[in-house]
């Protein structure tokens, strides 16, 4: 309770205290005979009821004592504002002082405070970006896209630009180790050839390679030569985005693994179904380039116009000028009543609640815009779904116009002397397999070139 103090108009120097009330009762009680200034953030804290209380501890559990109390809260403040004063001052310290010793024979090219700029490549969901990587003195600094390669055209996405922290990652291992103990990269070898040497007898029955997705031609070489020397050996792929589903909806399309590019430059119409094509595609970097070229107010250059239908929030989505949400297991369902409205044979047509404005008017929009236009199924999306998506872009006639089909570039090794049916036809499968040689007992000798299954695969 605080008071104030009224004046008698007919005698200005006799003083009058009143007692001021709140309409909060806590309020009343909380300031019955306070006295002076004393500062608060809120009416909550002011009245310092026992909800009050508990949200503190529930928001600030481990500073929760130090608000409440005022003096206590004093003190906490100090010693945050002595703590940043501190940290400031560590940040002004040098840096002990160095022998700099210069190069007896200085390596070819290296100008210390020159940068050097070397071509390379970034594979990655079995497409390969073209990039620059500048490095100081031998320390790679900065990663830019190769303006000369066709998929990156210059650009870069963010992975390619994460990709440089992993260089200075402290968790990175820069020495061999066994059984979490630091070793020689020559004991390292010494115990793999003894190890295969081990296997020679059987022909490699107990050895088993796990690899990604492998587009690199030398790997690919690599490979194929472990089964002139161990010819009962397996070679398993998986990677977590590793496109599965397109594999199979091609198989299903056209009896055959196929790779599929769009060419967006030449469409006027694009659907997505649930497919972020500017961030999650392999060749997005490309695709971006295309798209945003037609979506520039260009004379002569009609704009293109994009529908998504999508399960979640996407960058594509974001930039779309029709977008639908709906569940990722409804995709399926759309993508049938859309393929059936241009003509393909999908057989029974399932019941989908849409709007009608919506569909009409994205299949009369694809209809006038026949071989420019293109449909991109997601990559995580049923094969039934690609196999879908193929068929409406053969029914718009748009292959060889905005899509095209070419031979894949991935590489999958499989032993030539399985059995076709025996033989994994997804990565996933491949992956399932390797375990349940595992569990029997059939695997002795298990290298994993590149990945980290022990953290991508999946739980079963």
């Amino acid at each position: 309770m605080s008071s104030i103090e009224l004046h008698k108009p007919d005698d200005l120097t006799e003083p009058v205290t009143r007692e001021k009330t709140y309409a909060d009762p806590a309020l009343t009680r909380r300031l019955k005979g306070k006295a002076g200034k004393e500062y608060w953030r809120s009416l909550e804290e002011l009245a310092d009821t026992k909800e009050f209380r508990r949200m503190v501890r529930k928001q600030f559990p481990s500073q929760a004592a130090e608000f409440l109390d005022s003096v206590s809260r004093r003190r906490f403040l100090k010693l945050m504002g002595a703590s940043l004063a501190l940290a400031g001052v560590s940040g002004c310290s040098t840096k002990p002082s160095e022998t700099i010793v210069p190069y007896v024979e200085s390596p070819e090219s290296l100008i210390p405070g020159r940068p050097l700029f070397y071509a390379t490549a970034m594979s990655m969901g079995g497409a390969t970006n073209g990039l620059l990587v500048e490095q100081h003195e031998g320390r790679p600094t900065k990663v830019e896209g190769n303006p000369s390669h066709p998929n990156s055209l210059g650009a870069t996405d963010v992975f390619a630009q994460a990709s440089i922290l992993s260089m200075y990652d402290p968790d990175r291992s820069d020495v061999a180790r066994k059984n979490g103990a630091i070793n020689t990269y020559d004991q390292f070898v010494e115990e793999f050839r003894g190890a295969l040497e081990g296997q020679q007898p059987g022909g490699g029955a107990g050895v088993r390679i796990l690899t990604e997705t492998v587009v690199s031609p030398t790997l690919a070489r690599q490979l194929a030569d472990v089964f002139k020397r161990f010819p009962n050996a397996q070679i398993h792929h998986y990677e977590p985005a590793g496109g599965d589903s397109a594999r199979e909806g091609n198989q299903i399309a056209f009896g055959q693994p196929v790779n599929t590019f769009y060419k967006l430059t030449e469409a006027d119409v694009i659907l997505s179904l649930d497919e972020d094509f500017l961030a999650g595609l392999p060749h997005n970097t490309r695709y971006i380039h295309d798209w945003a070229s037609r979506r520039r107010p260009v004379p002569g250059v009609e704009l293109n116009r994009t529908y998504v239908v999508e399960s979640t929030h996407t960058s594509t989505g974001a930039k779309a000028d029709h977008r639908m949400p709906m569940r990722a297991r409804d995709i399926e369902a759309f993508a049938r009543v859309i393929a059936a409205r241009l003509g393909v044979d999908v057989g029974a047509v399932p019941e989908l609640e849409v709007d009608e404005r919506f569909l009409n008017g994205l299949v009369a929009d694809l209809q006038a815009s026949a071989e420019r236009s293109v449909v991109i199924p997601g990559r995580q999306q049923s094969a039934a779904v690609h196999a879908l998506a193929h068929a409406m872009n053969e029914s718009l006639r748009n292959v060889g116009a905005t899509v095209y089909h070419t031979e894949p570039v991935e590489n999958i090794f499989t032993n030539p002397r399985q059995a076709a049916s025996e033989r994994p036809t997804t990565q996933v499968a491949s992956l399932q397999a390797l375990t349940e040689d595992m569990r029997q007992g059939k695997v002795a000798v298990l290298f994993i070139v590149g990945g980290n299954p022990i953290y991508t695969a999946p739980a079963d």
